[in-house]
């Protein structure tokens, strides 16, 4: 499914990586999350535009299924922005399968590299900017957060509530997350070989001891998981569209 080899030492912009291989199995229908409809559009073809319209990214790396039945349907797959790579069992490897391609075709290590969940598609254009913003100024690797504001508590296998939590420190991680190619492609290499398994490119980056940066979104930016998130990114996205 991968596309002909192309020669990357030449991108000199952003690029951003868009991990579209998950099933979906806790939505609880056959069609993924990902392809799931919003105003007529696939939730991934909205996820995919914000990128594709903009003139700050060079490339976009759209990783799938290898028995993906639906990605062919997307309004824009055939852009020329778009690189399609065959994915993982787990999001932590089908990342890395696209950093890989990335290398062996000689992107350029100091590359902006983002990492955005297929299943949100209620970016903003001004919020991706403040994290592009604060890495063009840094060149330090940051990610989309909000603060959380509901009361945390740890329960045990019961359900029974054990501990308060604390939440004036604690963040909802979001995405993007970014980094330069070469550190978050070392970073995840890293864990993959020491059978390290992590849930998102932050935790791979910490785990190396690199520091990253909260950057506070200033717009919901929910990931679509269970039916329910659908009917809150459709009404998030009639709003600010």
């Amino acid at each position: 499914m991968i596309n002909d080899d192309l020669e990357l030492s030449h991108v000199s912009k952003n690029v951003v990586v868009i991990p579209a291989a998950g099933k979906g199995m806790r939505f609880g229908d056959e069609r993924p999350k990902q392809y799931q409809i919003i105003n007529g559009k696939m939730v991934l073809d909205i996820t995919l535009e914000l990128f594709l319209q903009s003139d700050l990214f060079e490339k976009v790396i759209l990783i799938v299924s290898p028995d993906d039945q639906y990605f062919e349907k997307l309004t824009n797959i055939s852009d020329r922005k778009i690189i399609v790579i065959d994915g993982g069992e787990e999001r932590q490897l089908s990342v890395t399968n696209g950093l890989r391609y990335l290398y062996d075709n000689g992107l350029p290590d100091e590359t902006p590299i983002l990492v955005h969940d297929a299943v949100r598609p209620c970016l903003t254009q001004s919020d991706l900017q403040l994290l592009l913003d604060f890495f063009e100024s840094n060149k330090r690797a940051c990610f989309l957060a909000e603060k959380v504001t509901d009361s945390l508590k740890k329960v045990n296998q019961e359900g029974l509530v054990v501990e308060n939590v604390e939440r004036e420190n604690i963040i909802h991680a979001l995405t993007p997350q970014m980094a330069s190619f070469i550190e978050l492609k070392n970073s995840l290499s890293t864990l993959v070989k020491n059978e390290i398994n992590v849930t998102d490119e932050v935790s791979a980056l910490i785990g190396c001891d690199i520091p990253v940066k909260a950057i506070m979104a200033n717009s919901p930016n929910p990931k679509i998981t269970r039916p329910k998130d659908l009917l809150l990114a459709e009404k998030l996205l009639s709003i600010s569209h």
